[in-house]
């Protein structure tokens, strides 16, 4: 299979994707990739709900309740999750907060990029690697930003181990 095929199958699957403080780039690499069809396929008709700390006006508390009494879905992070709980808010609920409600119900967490596997470039001023926030199994794809590759190689892996 090769990666354009292997990430389409990945995004018909429930993903929840969280942009905490993050420059995004991981979603770029994978908009970047060269799929036909990928920004039809990620924003559009597929399960992935993207959340992000900058979009919440669009996306609003109602997609947040959606999503938070859901299950059956794998949880991945992209971005440092901050210290500080001013830092990083959606729907009413810090970084922290979201993640851990998030965390309940996910079949499987996977943080994506150095930011949220490490607290990256933003470390020495407060961020936390996702493990570090939680006491779960955490899949852990490094790089800033992580290679758009091996997410998906990390995802579809994921995927095929039932989460």
């Amino acid at each position: 299979m090769d990666y354009c095929e292997a990430l389409k199958e990945i995004l018909k699957h429930n993903i929840v994707w969280i942009e905490a403080q993050s420059c995004s780039g991981e979603t770029v690499m994978i908009l970047k990739s060269g799929c036909e069809g990928i920004d039809e396929l990620f924003f559009h008709s597929s399960p992935v709900k993207l959340i992000s700390i900058i979009a919440e006006e669009k996306a609003g508390k109602e997609m947040l309740n959606d999503i938070l009494n859901s299950d059956n879905y794998i949880l991945v992070v992209e971005g440092a999750i901050p210290k500080n709980d001013e830092l990083c808010n959606f729907g009413g609920l810090t970084c922290k907060e979201l993640l851990t409600r998030l965390s309940e119900k996910a079949l499987a967490i996977v943080a994506v990029g150095s930011c949220a596997v490490n607290g990256g470039i933003i470390r020495e001023v407060g961020g936390l690697g996702v493990s570090e926030v939680l006491n779960k199994k955490v899949y852990e794809v490094p790089g800033c930003p992580a290679s758009d590759k091996t997410m998906v190689a990390m995802l579809y892996s994921v995927l095929q181990k039932g989460g």
